[in-house]
């Protein structure tokens, strides 16, 4: 979840109570006001009517004076006492009751008791609360709402140099030597943060710089004392007065140097590639280049007696260099054989845009995190461990993607891409 989203879920968990409270609130406290208002309104009536009553002559009948607003009538109870109440009244333009307020008090005229109910209709009030109870909700939402938009307006505004330092940092790629700058901004917190990230990118540029000429130079340089260990380790092979144990520890370190040798080239073969030394694009035929190694590999195929199938739908015309298509669909045909069965089989299906080969296997599926780490392999008997590091960085320099998956005994590396 993003920052922005999760800060703005705080304020909505923090806003909504408080606005429906200080509803509430604001709701009852206007309709006190306006029963406060009302009762005022009918105690003024009372006090007019009792004044009225008072200079009415004695002969007058105070009972004549009932109209819709003041009910009078006579009683036997005096108590000086007014009590306020809710009723409901039948009302002929409502056609229907409706909710009244009244004040009922008690009065002596001319010897007489007398009960006085003052009602005054609620519904135009109740009307107009509902009407301020609306203005009221669409202003709160409408303040929210401005609210939760001046909200994302600020956070964007105020995250936006660090989205900016997030996006260098992703785009950041240390083999392409980039020179990322995180530039200086007005937010302290911020500006720190892109300091520190400056001077963390320069040192691992630099870092990365002096391993990859170190690991080029020290490819090279041990690339001539090979040579000459090999060619001492060749001359000794040929010398007729070695014993048998002589001749037999003598090709151990033959075939160690050899080793070695094929390692150092990897190496050297994978700085290359990072470097871009490959720029010599063209147009590779897929197809052909699957046919020529299905032919340099047929004596181990037969010597495993393995079967090699291949579905060709349409011919994948990639532009590569022609050398790193023959070191990809070799080292994938090489490893499709080496992790093989006896009897087994490779599937090669081949796309106007990929290249999907399987190989029968007993082994399990490959960590994928380990897939195409260097030197990461099941067997360290097998094989320099650089296979598919190096087919992952051809595939990297030349925008190809690459899949693993592993089922029912199946390895498949599939390669997808555009057609040219």
């Amino acid at each position: 979840m993003k920052l922005l989203t999760r800060t703005t879920i705080y304020y909505l968990l923090f806003c909504i109570p408080l606005l429906m409270a200080s509803g509430c609130f604001l709701y009852f406290n206007i309709e006190k006001s306006l029963r406060h208002e009302l009762d005022e309104e009918l105690q003024f009536s009372n006090e007019t009517w009792v004044r009225h009553l008072n200079k009415l002559s004695g002969e007058k009948d105070i009972l004549e004076l009932n109209n819709p607003f003041i009910q009078i009538e006579k009683t036997n109870i005096f108590s000086g006492q007014q009590y306020f109440s809710d009723t409901l009244l039948f009302e002929s333009a409502e056609e229907q009751k409706v909710p009244y307020r009244s004040l009922t008090v008690f009065i002596e005229h001319n010897k007489q008791y007398y009960k006085l109910s003052f009602q005054r209709s609620v519904i135009e009030q109740r009307d107009v609360f509902k009407n301020l109870i609306g203005l009221m909700s669409i202003v709160f939402g409408g303040l929210l709402l401005l609210f939760l938009l001046i909200n994302v307006y600020i956070n964007k505004r105020l995250w936006k140099p660090f989205n900016s330092s997030l996006t260098k940092i992703t785009s950041l790629n240390l083999q392409q030597l980039q020179q990322v700058h995180f530039d200086t901004v007005e937010i302290r917190e911020f500006n720190a943060l892109n300091t520190s990230l400056n001077a963390m990118t320069n040192k691992m540029q630099a870092d990365y710089l002096s391993m990859k000429t170190f690991t080029q130079n020290a490819s090279h340089e041990i690339q001539t004392p090979l040579a000459i260990i090999q060619s001492k380790l060749e001359l000794l092979l040929q010398d007729s007065a070695l014993t048998e144990q002589q001749s037999t520890v003598i090709t151990s370190a033959f075939e160690a140097t050899q080793r070695l040798s094929k390692l150092n080239q990897a190496l050297l073969l994978i700085t290359k590639i990072e470097n871009n030394q490959f720029t010599a694009i063209e147009p590779v035929s897929i197809k052909s280049v699957v046919e020529k190694y299905q032919s340099f590999f047929a004596e181990l195929l037969d010597q495993k007696k393995i079967t090699v199938s291949v579905k060709t739908e349409h011919d994948w015309l990639l532009l590569l260099h022609p050398m790193l298509a023959d070191m990809l669909i070799s080292n994938l045909f090489g490893n499709a054989i080496r992790y093989n069965i006896q009897q087994g089989e490779i599937c090669i299906d081949i796309t106007a845009k990929s290249l999907d080969m399987a190989n029968t296997s007993n082994l399990p599926a490959i960590d994928k995190t380990q897939l195409f780490y260097r030197f990461a392999k099941k067997n360290t008997d097998m094989g320099n461990g650089l296979g598919l590091a190096i087919v992952k960085e051809i595939c990297d320099a030349n925008k190809i993607d690459i899949r693993y998956s592993a089922s029912d005994n199946l390895h498949r590396f599939k390669l997808t891409g555009s057609q040219q």
